[in-house]
């Protein structure tokens, strides 16, 4: 069992039980025993995460996320600006399909689609006043979007979460 003592920021960011059930989606993210995404808006850091273990830090350039983004969100889908000429057709490649495989991989105009409306990006192409987002360094989102797939957790701690109540 886990018991916060969360600050007045902590409360400012979207309460005492909003707090609570983030680190709730945080503790069941860890025990899944699989990748996920770790957003310390306090530190203004995006952490590739398994279980208790950080995988990669990244700096956010900008979040735009508002004050009390949902407590549960994954990666609905990969995007690229890129489209097959029959954009109906699934595309399936094999190891050997070096061409395939190279327009799978990230691109520095690649995004993370998550629930939510929520993008996670790195070129100014996908900027959108108001959308909920947040930015990267280029090289950070083409290192984290191979291991980006659909169904990946996106944890965001409030700002303030650590702090205790005085």
């Amino acid at each position: 069992m886990l018991v916060v003592a969360a600050s007045a920021a902590a409360d400012d960011d979207g309460g005492l039980a909003h707090t609570n059930a983030v680190l709730q989606v945080w503790l069941e993210a860890i025990e899944a025993d699989a990748p996920y995404l770790l957003m310390d808006r306090g530190a203004a850091e995006l952490r590739l995460m398994h279980g208790g273990a950080v995988l990669r830090r990244m700096a956010v350039v900008a979040d735009s996320l508002g004050a009390r983004p949902p407590v549960r969100i994954e990666v609905v889908e990969r995007l690229r600006r890129f489209r097959p000429s029959d954009p109906w057709r699934d595309l399936a490649s094999s190891p050997f399909d070096w061409e395939q495989n190279l327009v799978e991989e990230a691109s520095a105009q690649s995004a993370l689609y998550c629930t939510a409306g929520v993008l996670v990006y790195a070129s100014p192409v996908w900027w959108q006043s108001g959308a909920a987002a947040l930015q990267l360094q280029t090289e950070d989102l083409r290192a984290m979007y191979n291991a980006a797939k659909p169904g990946l957790a996106l944890v965001v701690l409030p700002r303030g979460w650590r702090a205790e109540r005085r």
